[in-house]
């Protein structure tokens, strides 16, 4: 590795560590002045409030990561021409492209370990800090936070559960409709008083379960006293703690979500919106670093204040864009890929426009 390669990267790196240590304390601060007034009047424990921004300290790095890699971005260029490093290293036969090689490889980095954060960190995280919201901030304590109302699951192979009260204490719900999906058509119908969870598995009682053919019309009808249903992988946790947000979802378990919701003949344009999205976004950071560069290369003049500016209003732009392409998407109003792509393409467009413009 060359003494240049060496410099650049260390400004880059620490550049980069500063502006997210600076961000992420100013979110943890605004966040907390918001929930102040909930956790006290709720008496929440200072020991859960910590593990509350423990737990969402994962999600505050991913959301933070791209705008600190674009301040970093402007910050290293910007040091270098206001001591005028820029000027000789040109003068010595470096190119611009020569510059921002370890700049991008560190982004590329940086991506990947988005992109793991996104798969396997972020939803354990973001689940942990929800069942501490939902029991300790949102609710009251006691038996209220074991028992819901109304709880709607998806589960797997097209079937949709729907129970009137679920009480997660004693693992008993009341009230249970399951219905069935095969390529759109409803193929079984099943209902009863009561759904038990005993040793590992459900148990059903007083019921009645519908069979029906294909192309529609009751193929079976049978009452039961006591029934153990073939296939349900949903545990009391499943329940009490609801359907699963897509953030709180690897890749994996949202495509087979997808996959379940596509069988049953669901509408699954949203869901396609927020999977691409779980590439997209990790791949913004690329994307972000080439337009930080190629912005600096047509700076004359500023210094770590307007890289800040700069940076805040661009990542503002950006994220107010994929979230307006996002929720266009989930409206059926945009293909899923343009949706979840759309903010990259035109800020991946105008980098390299600038950069194609820029002097090298």
């Amino acid at each position: 590795m060359s003494l240049i390669t060496r410099y650049v990267l260390r400004l880059f790196i620490t550049a980069i560590a500063v502006s997210l240590v600076a961000f992420v304390s100013i979110f943890f601060v605004v966040d907390l002045i918001e929930q102040l007034d909930r956790f006290l009047d709720r008496n929440v424990a200072p020991g859960y409030i910590a593990l509350y921004y423990v737990y969402y300290m994962p999600y505050i790095f991913v959301l933070t990561i791209p705008v600190s890699l674009l301040l970093a971005s402007l910050y290293t260029f910007g040091q270098l021409t206001r001591l005028g490093e820029l000027t000789a290293m040109k003068a010595s036969g470096l190119s611009l492209y020569r510059l921002l090689r370890p700049m991008l490889l560190v982004s590329v980095v940086v991506c990947a370990c988005l992109f793991w954060a996104g798969e396997w960190l972020v939803p354990h995280t973001s689940m942990k800090r929800a069942e501490i919201k939902s029991e300790h901030v949102d609710m009251q304590g006691g038996a209220g936070q074991h028992i819901r109302y109304d709880v709607y699951f998806r589960g797997d192979g097209g079937r949709q559960i729907y129970i009137r009260v679920f009480n997660g204490r004693i693992e008993e719900g009341t009230g249970i409709h399951v219905t069935e999906f095969r390529d759109g058509s409803v193929t079984s119908v099943l209902t009863a008083e009561r759904a038990v969870w005993m040793d590992g598995r459900w148990l059903l009682f007083n019921g009645v379960k519908r069979q029906f053919l294909v192309g529609g019309g009751l193929s079976e009808y049978t009452s039961f006293a006591e029934l153990e249903p073939d296939g349900w992988s949903e545990t009391p946790e499943d329940f009490l703690r609801g359907q699963k947000r897509p953030e709180e979802m690897s890749y994996g378990e949202l495509d087979q979500l997808i996959q379940n919701v596509r069988r049953g003949g669901g509408d699954v344009q949203g869901y396609l919106v927020d999977l691409n999205l779980k590439i997209a976004f990790p791949g913004a950071g690329l994307i972000i670093v080439l337009l930080g560069g190629a912005l600096a290369s047509h700076l004359r003049r500023g210094g770590v204040a307007v890289g800040f500016a700069l940076s805040i209003g661009i990542c503002f732009v950006y994220w107010g864009l994929l979230r307006f392409a996002q929720a266009f998407g989930h409206a059926g109003l945009l293909p899923p890929m343009a949706a979840a792509w759309g903010a990259n393409a035109l800020f991946g467009l105008l980098a390299l426009i600038l950069l194609v413009r820029a002097p090298k």
